[in-house]
């Protein structure tokens, strides 16, 4: 399982109201949400599986983040990704555009359902991650976070991971695991040699980039963004080193022996 780096965080903490007279004009609204109730003044590491939209691809991180989750959410269609995999998610959120299951049936299973208005500034991501922070969420994995049916909410999806610096959220999606590294900053990648590694800027430029036991290594060096340079290193060994002192860096592992198993499949199919 991958290792990234762990950012110091003052958990999030604000009254909680009801849902239904969400203001469009905060984009950090506060969604009511009671189905988890916290206790006051205790910080316990929590780590918050939601299913987004999209596709969710099978992989042994997918299965070892869904092992190790302490809450299960969900957004709209999500739910019956959730349920597809063993999880019944304990809150859904979102305006239910596409889910094709009655909301009944979820809170039969004992879902919490937080419905937002269909017109609103956030996305259903968006709202899920406030929600996992709300409930004391200090580490946040997103799956079917990329490979829906549009392009715009699987970027939007990786922007999100930008949007919240108190909290480490990661995207796992089949063989590969994404994360973001904030300047200054340095992560940490456990993998096999040969993986897959790509350092792609989400600023104008990602300056004093430094990595050690990649194929091709980089010494304080700068990426910018437009220009893809960072993609398809290799890891020379199991543990690779990045680190950067300014900007914002997309990380993206992918076993490359799980991601043969997968070509294979699909030349099967």
């Amino acid at each position: 399982m991958l290792n990234y780096l762990q950012h110091t965080h003052s958990q999030q903490r604000a009254n909680l109201r009801d849902h239904s007279g969400l203001s469009q004009a905060n984009t950090k609204q506060r969604i009511i949400c009671n189905s988890i109730e916290q206790a006051k003044g205790k910080t316990k590491a929590m780590h918050a599986v939601i299913f987004a939209g999209g596709t969710v691809r099978s992989g042994k991180a997918v299965t070892e983040s869904i092992a190790k989750a302490e809450l299960v959410l969900a957004c709209d269609s999500g739910a019956l990704s959730a349920l597809r995999y063993g999880c019944t998610p304990a809150i859904v959120v979102g305006d239910f555009d596409s889910l094709t299951m009655p909301l009944s049936e979820l809170e039969a299973r004992g879902c919490r359902i937080v419905r937002v208005p269909a017109e609103k500034n956030e996305t259903d991501s968006e709202l899920a991650i406030q929600v996992a922070l709300e409930q004391g969420a200090t580490l946040i994995t997103l799956l079917g976070a990329l490979g829906g049916a549009r392009i715009d909410h699987t970027l939007a999806n990786i922007l999100l991971l930008a949007g919240f610096a108190s909290v480490p959220i990661r995207i796992v999606d089949g063989p590969s695991c994404c994360w973001l590294l904030r300047g200054p900053g340095r992560t940490t990648v456990q993998g096999q040699p040969g993986d897959l590694l790509s350092l792609l800027p989400l600023t104008a430029e990602a300056s004093g980039v430094c990595t050690s036991e990649l194929y091709y290594p980089l010494f304080d060096e700068t990426l910018y963004f437009g220009n893809p340079r960072g993609m398809s290193n290799v890891l020379q060994k199991e543990q690779a080193e990045i680190s950067l002192q300014s900007g914002l860096l997309f990380v993206s592992h992918t076993s490359l022996e799980e991601l043969k198993e997968q070509e294979a499949g699909h030349e099967g199919i």
